[in-house]
């Protein structure tokens, strides 16, 4: 694509999963062109005439979502000179994504465009590698005893979008000069390897929150016996008499322990609470 990050924008514009519901991909693009094939993150986006093809093809799991028209905007990028060394038009304030942002939606040209299609891709092949931090795809590889036998696959273990050699010729045939490959490494992994990827992709437990208890009021109220602790620290400074510097100490460790009450006190107030009562 000419022109960068706006020729990019304006060639793919945005594709995105519902927050509830990954089966509900939502576009948002320039219209009333749509490429036969893109990629946004880890989809692979397609026209309704290349979902035809695919349809047609003998490649193993192909599976398709439709997707939605959130917004589309009219800019016929396409009948701009893709020679030029910069785009005809720039977006408002410049930012490439506002070639999106900045339009409103236009329904009449939506209703001219293809459907776009979102592949569903098999993610339960696994992802080798050497080890658990990786400078690069060199040290990665799919792992043949644990590939589904589908032709086009991502996996949970690492990034990219996989194709066998099968996939690759179809696309080349059907598709030319639209996907670029690179090789990936692939062979049949020990037990050990295949026990490293599972352990790599075994989901964390989440952190536990100690205070999450606490109310409103309760947070309120601790940092209310912090500040009235450190004003009676400051005031014991400027105390003219003993007795009354003592009683501001005195005041400032009770505040302490009533906010300690609430929650464990912070190192600096640990600290400064300890200095008070060695």
């Amino acid at each position: 694509m000419p022109w960068g990050d706006y020729g990019n924008t304006l060639f793919t514009g945005f594709a995105y999963p519902d927050e509830n519901n990954d089966e509900i991909i939502y576009i948002e693009r320039a219209g009333p062109f749509v490429p036969a094939i893109y990629k946004k993150w880890d989809m692979i986006l397609v026209s309704e005439s290349t979902r035809q093809k695919l349809e047609k093809s003998d490649l193993k799991g192909i599976q398709f979502i439709n997707t939605t028209f959130k917004k589309i905007v009219d800019i016929d990028w396409q009948n701009w000179d893709l020679e030029a060394e910069k785009p005809r038009i720039y977006p408002a304030g410049g930012e490439p994504e506002n070639y999106i942002f900045t339009r409103k939606h236009n329904a009449e040209i939506a209703k001219k465009m293809e459907a776009i299609w979102c592949l569903k891709l098999d993610k339960e092949t696994l992802i080798g590698r050497k080890q658990r931090n990786v400078s690069g795809r060199n040290e990665l590889f799919i792992i043949e005893n644990a590939w589904t036998g589908n032709d086009i696959f991502i996996s949970k273990s690492a990034g990219h979008i996989y194709l066998t050699e099968k996939a690759k010729k179809w696309f080349e045939e059907n598709l030319p000069e639209c996907i670029m490959f690179r090789e990936f490494n692939s062979k049949i992994a020990t037990q050990q390897e295949i026990d490293f990827v599972l352990d790599y992709i075994k989901p964390t437990a989440p952190k536990v929150d100690p205070f999450a208890h606490l109310t409103e009021k309760d947070w309120k109220n601790y940092q209310k016996f912090l500040e009235h602790a450190t004003k009676f620290i400051a005031k014991s400074k400027t105390d003219k008499t003993e007795k009354s510097k003592a009683k501001s100490i005195e005041k400032a460790i009770e505040s302490f322990k009533n906010a300690q009450a609430i929650k464990p006190l912070g190192k600096k107030e640990q600290f400064l609470f300890e200095q008070l009562t060695k």
